[in-house]
């Protein structure tokens, strides 16, 4: 279970179960295509005039029609045997499912007036597929899409130094800039609505389909259309793209004894982070701490767990129930306990381990948040790599925190409701959510 994530993780399938796949609808194919042409070349090679005068001969011929087409039958069911057991009798890739595919390509190559790229139907159907179960974080990867999603992961991309979320519209917004990026440069700001990039609208697309269309080659332009909506403005960013570290935690202190961790994303470049910015405001006098999970939509699990057993008491973390049932719990050892006070700060954008990290801290004692309701996403998501290198991701498990309390739709409330007041941010950068957690630490 470390291995999985909450927006994205890892995990396995049964090994060269799509390969097997594969090669049973092939061999079906093959067999058909057999048993369609042997009887007629077997005519062909029996002239009539002399089919009375070799009845040894013609027997012969017969013989061995009828002995392909046995074979070719018990082939062909082997096969269909096969396709059955490899899914346990639930196969979608039935002979029925796979001709109506190969007739609709059929229709499509005789009379569609556009042209289509044979490659991105099959890709169409694959992710038609995980669409169609009703999980609205499952996801076909076809493989670069999916190395992508782990580059991201790693923290190392080639890029503008701009931070994208979705919101709960769906929309993908610009959560921060990095200091000094070719993004910060091109005016981009956190809050901005991404309209499209290089003139492609990207209504739809999720983060890291954007995300992909804003990657390039290091040097090349790209031009991110924003909808700003402090300003109503519809703005054109232009920015050269560099190689980039993702900076997933920034620290600094508050007072002279409150330290601020901002937790962007929970990558695993997060875990290193976040211990240097631990270690780092301790050296400069820290001994309660802010820990900002607003805007933070989630990431790995290992991740969340690894920052989580940096600071948090024995006791568990939170616990998971899959499919069958199967409770897992998640602990930590104590070890490394934090010895002062803890404020996290929420709102409707702390989603999936940024509230695994919220109910922990907050369930064993150690943390009281502030700000609004977090968005409520207690599911948990599992890749599973394919041959091919493609890969899919669905939900796998549901998760509670370490009170047993279900938050998948609910969220967590706060201890202490604060707004977040906009206009004062605008107007002069006041943050009313970070100036009541300075308050109440300071008490």
């Amino acid at each position: 279970m470390e291995n999985q994530e909450i927006l994205t993780g890892s995990g396995t399938v049964p090994e060269k179960e799509p390969e097997i796949v594969n090669e049973v609808m092939g061999e079906i194919t093959e067999s058909a295509a057999e048993q369609s042409v042997q009887p007629e070349e077997s005519a062909e090679k029996s002239p009539r005039k002399k089919k009375n005068k070799h009845p040894f001969g013609r027997g012969f011929a017969l013989g061995m029609i009828l002995m392909f087409l046995l074979c070719g039958l018990a082939f062909f069911l082997l096969c269909v045997g096969r396709v059955l057991y490899i899914s346990g009798g639930r196969s979608l890739a039935d002979a029925e499912v796979i001709a109506k595919a190969n007739t609709i390509s059929t229709y499509l190559q005789q009379y569609s007036i556009y042209e289509y790229d044979e490659a991105a139907l099959r890709e169409g159907m694959l992710d038609g597929l995980m669409r169609a179960t009703g999980d609205k974080y499952a996801v076909y990867y076809n493989a670069e899409e999916l190395a992508d999603v782990f580059n991201d992961y790693d923290g190392n991309f080639y890029g503008i130094g701009c931070l994208i979320k979705e919101n709960l519209d769906g929309e993908v917004y610009v959560s921060g800039v990095y200091e000094d990026s070719p993004a910060e440069k091109s005016g981009l700001k956190a809050g901005d609505v991404i309209i499209a990039v290089n003139g492609e609208d990207v209504k739809g697309l999720d983060r890291y389909e954007v995300a992909e269309k804003m990657r390039g080659e290091k040097g090349t332009e790209v031009t991110v259309t924003v909808y700003r909506e402090s300003t109503g403005e519809t703005l054109d960013c232009s920015a050269v793209r560099d190689k980039l570290k993702k900076i997933d935690v920034e620290y600094r202190m508050l007072t002279d004894d409150i330290g601020y961790i901002w937790i962007k994303d929970f990558d695993d470049v997060a875990i290193d982070q976040f211990t240097d910015a631990l270690a780092t405001l301790k050296v400069l006098g820290m001994k309660d701490m802010v820990i900002d999970l607003r805007g933070n939509t989630g990431g790995l699990l290992r991740a969340a767990t690894g920052i989580i057993r940096q600071i948090m008491c024995k006791g568990v973390i939170f616990s998971t129930e899959d499919a069958s049932g199967e409770k897992t719990n998640f602990e930590c050892d104590g070890d490394r306990e934090f010895q002062g006070r803890i404020v996290i700060l929420t709102d409707g954008y702390t989603a999936s381990a940024s509230e695994i990290m919220t109910g922990a801290l907050r369930d064993n004692g150690m943390a009281i948040s502030i700000g609004t309701n977090t968005y409520g996403k207690g599911l948990v998501q599992d890749f599973f790599f394919l041959s091919d290198g493609s890969g899919i991701k669905f939900t796998t498990d549901q998760y509670f925190t370490p009170n047993g309390t279900a938050i998948n739709g609910v969220g967590i409330a706060p201890d202490i409701e604060v707004e977040f007041d906009y206009d004062a941010y605008i107007a002069d950068g006041t943050d009313n959510q970070l100036d009541a957690a300075i308050e109440y630490l300071e008490k």
